[in-house]
């Protein structure tokens, strides 16, 4: 019988929640479109970090 892996797949859990539109003031003026396509990249690249990591953690499984 196979035994049943942990991985860190199965233990991951992101939560996201809506930002408020008044959390960061626009101090120097920045053009709203401007901060709302870096909030987008940013989450962007939090989820290709996520992806990886949990990719990374695969492939250490399959060489135990």
């Amino acid at each position: 019988m196979a035994r049943q892996r942990d991985t860190i797949a199965g233990r991951l859990r992101l939560v996201l929640d809506a930002p408020d539109a008044n959390v960061t003031p626009l101090r120097s003026g920045a053009d709203p479109r401007l901060v709302s396509l870096v909030r987008l990249l940013a989450r962007q690249a939090a989820r290709d970090f996520v992806n990886a990591e949990v990719e990374a953690a695969r492939r250490r499984d399959l060489q135990d």
